[in-house]
């Protein structure tokens, strides 16, 4: 049983997204893989599509209302079972304050229960309180994903403050692996952040980069992973070699995809999410969106579909009055947003929405293929 903490107490680094799609790949090379949800927000339990927020989950375990076997959900994606969360988790660590042995309780269940799993990953929550501390004490090993950014360093010297804490108390080898996530690598700045982590953290480098997609909130919002909701984006990629790497590094049996990912190098991102399972090239289809309840001077479209450039590539008509947007793209789904009179907003007219990264709304549009 290999156990595999993810942590970095910074929020909104790639955590859920990196254990979601490790477990689903590992479970694809016919590995049994346990996915523990240790954050009370429950994100990788609503990412993979379990939106019930009354289900039972490692709170109930840890206050013997329920046994490990009742709460955890078998075959959330193939050969990957999960053990849930919900917001009572918070109220774990009042629970086990003063136990004896608090700092085991994980690693007490994962004894009794969970020998016949090959890989435990435990999605940890945003702190270094009494659950991460529970779910490091149980890893043989932490991978940190970490985005390019000021507090990227910072978060990490912590963390590797607290492993080296719980090293020396228990006497054991706990070694990081740093996962550099969401990266640029073709940016001055993310190289910076990169030779920064190399020369001032005494911790390892995964020899993988996790690229940038807008595709990853797309499958979190359809409670997918990234890897079956867009198998060829290229951080589906990404995970699948970091797939290899983990398997390497653990000695078992390795499936290259160093070919397939040579072979797709020349696909811009635009192109990659919007081909069919085949990897071949999607046909274009032609797109016609009417916005008969908007009344403006100006309406302008900008989605994934065009760079989100305002009107790029993108044909107007009047039509009875009413604004029609029309162009070609590949089958796929794509966020979009329109522009009224200078302003940007979700479309009114479209209830298939996702939030985006500034907080907003963007909506959602789906070209299916046509044989």
């Amino acid at each position: 049983m290999n156990i595999i903490a993810i942590a970095n107490q910074k929020g909104g680094c790639g955590k859920t997204t990196t254990a979601i799609n490790l477990a689903s790949e590992l479970g694809k090379r016919e590995k049994r893989v346990l996915l523990i949800d240790m954050d009370p927000q429950g994100h990788a339990t609503l990412g993979l599509g379990i939106n019930d927020r009354d289900q039972p989950g490692l709170y109930e375990v840890f206050s013997d209302e329920r046994s490990f076997y009742e709460v955890l959900l078998p075959d959330v994606a193939p050969n990957a079972d999960l053990l849930p969360a919900n917001v009572t988790l918070a109220a774990v660590e009042p629970l086990l304050t003063g136990q004896p042995g608090r700092e085991r309780q994980l690693l007490e269940q994962l004894e009794r229960y969970g020998q016949h799993y090959d890989y435990v990953l435990i999605d940890c929550p945003p702190s270094l309180g009494l659950l991460s501390i529970n779910a490091l004490r149980a890893a043989q090993q932490v991978l940190a994903p970490v985005e390019a950014s000021l507090y990227a360093l910072d978060g990490l010297q912590q963390l590797h403050d607290i492993t080296g804490m719980l090293s020396e108390k228990y006497h054991i080898d706990l070694p990081i692996r740093v996962l550099p996530v969401m990266f640029d690598t073709h940016t001055r700045f993310a190289q910076t952040v990169l030779r920064q982590l190399r020369e001032q953290l005494p911790t390892g480098l995964s020899g993988i980069r996790i690229r940038h997609t807008v595709r990853a909130r797309e499958a979190a919002w359809f409670g997918k992973p990234l890897i079956d909701y867009a198998p060829n984006a290229t951080a589906s990629q990404d995970y699948r070699q970091l797939a290899d790497e983990i398997l390497a590094a653990s000695g078992q049996a390795v499936v290259t995809h160093l070919k397939e990912a040579l072979e797709t190098t020349h696909v811009t991102e635009q192109e990659d999410k919007h081909m069919i399972p085949t990897g071949k090239r999607a046909r274009r289809q032609m797109v016609v969106l009417d916005f008969d309840e908007i009344d403006c001077k100006r309406l302008q479209l900008a989605g994934d579909f065009n760079n989100w450039v305002p009107d790029q590539d993108i044909e107007t008509r009047h039509v009875n009055g009413h604004w029609q947007k029309v162009f070609t793209a590949p089958p796929g789904v794509y966020e979009y947003r329109i522009v009224v009179d200078g302003k940007w907003q979700q479309d009114p007219t479209n209830p298939a929405e996702i939030p985006n990264e500034l907080g907003g709304i963007n909506s959602l549009l789906q070209i299916p293929v046509h044989h």
